[in-house]
């Protein structure tokens, strides 16, 4: 069972996350991919924690700044 709050400090470990709840949620990376109107070269690079412009870009400015990102997963309560 994942974690519900996760601490992210790269892609790789955001791509990590990504794929469990992927596969916690039951779906292929086709159908998820779909479901994310994403193509399924693209999520499949996130899963292997390959930097896109974007979100590479938004975690080094992040780190820079001492920013720590963290993601709140389907399930947790406040």
């Amino acid at each position: 069972m994942l974690p519900r709050e996760a601490g992210i400090s790269s892609v790789a470990e955001l791509g990590k996350i990504v794929r469990a709840v992927r596969k916690e949620s039951g779906l292929t990376q086709r159908d998820a991919a779909a479901l994310c109107n994403v193509s399924l070269p693209f999520l499949n690079g996130l899963e292997q924690g390959k930097a896109t412009a974007q979100v590479g870009k938004v975690l080094a400015v992040c780190s820079r700044f001492g920013i720590e990102l963290r993601l709140r997963l389907p399930g947790e309560t406040e």
